[in-house]
């Protein structure tokens, strides 16, 4: 009896321990498949406002990401006319490894107290992505107070803006920003190695993110080096709704600078392109050379030259490869922030013809595009 009894004990411990040892070793496996398949990495937006050079941006960032395999379903053909638009696209997408979140998408101008305190203290979101510099200069602001990173696109130079301390220093642990801070310089000198103009004039709005894209530190800068005179003028920046009083003001300002200058630096980022014929009428018909900072839009629509040292396609392809190495598991702080666009000119024929401008043939056949 003692024996049978010695054997169930023997029996019953030998059932009890391998259950035991199998429990851990099915949770282990689990384990191991979760690690494997890693949460998606959630993603919000974060807009300076609407600005076509961010909808570029944010457009170039999907076609990448779907180029590159991350994600699937965004329409490359169709024509979006807003950044909220492309964000609402991009959100559509499917993918393994990102989820773009539809209602984690902010606008700086014109928000609330409570809709800013809102994005500081979202936790729903791991990567932000800040377009413009007060977007970006917001997201640095509250850095202390938010729970996720950030990446700041579409900004001019953000070591001026400080969004970052250096083109390899941050300001703090969550941020990363496109960096090319001598895009705006290289611009200016092109255009006085091939014009030598003596006064340019430049109208920007009174504010430190004007003062940031628009370049004016570095006029400073090459006026000292080059001997030119900056002149000067501020106007209030578009908001909703007050497109008319924007552009009266824009033009009065231009019209005053005419006696003054030799060259118009146009700087002001929220000009509509179709409203370039109108307020650089009287500035080319004076004779005076009309250089586009943004765009080479604003070339086709009337100004007469553009250097290209950005690209907001490129950009956005560029932070694409970046958001994929986050979700890899990068630190962002690890991340190469410095990016820069080969330069291209573009001109316009019949600008050059009514200013009379006379430039050498070599400008001419180095150009990439020169529009009539």
């Amino acid at each position: 009896m003692k024996r049978v009894g010695a054997r169930l004990f023997i029996l019953l411990f030998l059932g009890v321990t391998m259950s035991l040892l199998l429990a851990p070793g099915i949770s282990r496996k689990e384990e191991k498949k979760a690690e494997a398949e890693p949460s998606p990495v959630r993603i919000g937006c974060f807009n300076s406002g609407e600005y076509y050079y961010y909808r570029d941006e944010l457009d170039g960032i999907a076609l990448e990401l779907q180029k590159k395999g991350w994600i699937s379903g965004y329409d490359e053909d169709k024509i979006r006319s807003t950044t909220r638009e492309v964000w609402k696209d991009l959100c559509a997408c499917e993918s393994e490894y990102l989820k773009f979140l539809p209602d984690i998408y902010y606008e700086e101008y014109g928000m609330s107290a409570e809709e800013h305190e809102e994005a500081a203290t979202c936790e729903t979101v791991d990567l932000m992505i800040g377009l413009g510099s007060l977007a970006g200069k917001y997201l640095t602001k509250v850095a202390d107070r938010i729970s996720y990173d950030y990446m700041v696109i579409g900004v001019a130079d953000p070591v001026t803006a400080g969004i970052v301390a250096g083109e390899k220093e941050r300001v703090n642990d969550r941020s990363f920003a496109v960096v090319d801070t001598g895009r705006i310089r290289r611009q200016i000198e092109a255009a006085y190695e091939i014009f030598h103009f003596q006064d340019v004039g430049v109208v920007y709005e009174d504010s430190e993110a004007a003062y940031s894209y628009s370049g004016i530190e570095q006029l400073e800068e090459l006026s000292e080096k080059y001997g030119f005179h900056v002149h000067r003028l501020h106007v209030k920046e578009v908001y909703t709704g007050d497109y008319d009083r924007y552009y009266r003001e824009l033009q009065k300002a231009y019209k005053e600078l005419i006696p003054k200058i030799d060259l118009l630096y146009i700087t002001t980022a929220t000009i509509e392109d179709s409203q370039l014929p109108v307020l650089l009428d009287d500035v080319i018909d004076a004779g005076i050379v009309t250089v586009a900072e943004t765009s080479e839009s604003q070339v086709e629509n009337g100004a007469l030259m553009h250097i290209t040292m950005s690209d907001a396609y490129e950009e956005g392809q560029f932070v694409a490869s970046k958001i994929c190495d986050y979700s890899m598991g990068q630190r962002i702080t690890e991340m190469d922030m410095i990016f820069e666009v080969a330069p291209r000119i573009c001109l316009n024929r019949t600008t050059i013809r009514r200013t009379g401008v006379k430039l050498p043939l070599s400008i001419y056949l180095i150009a990439d595009r020169i529009y009539e």
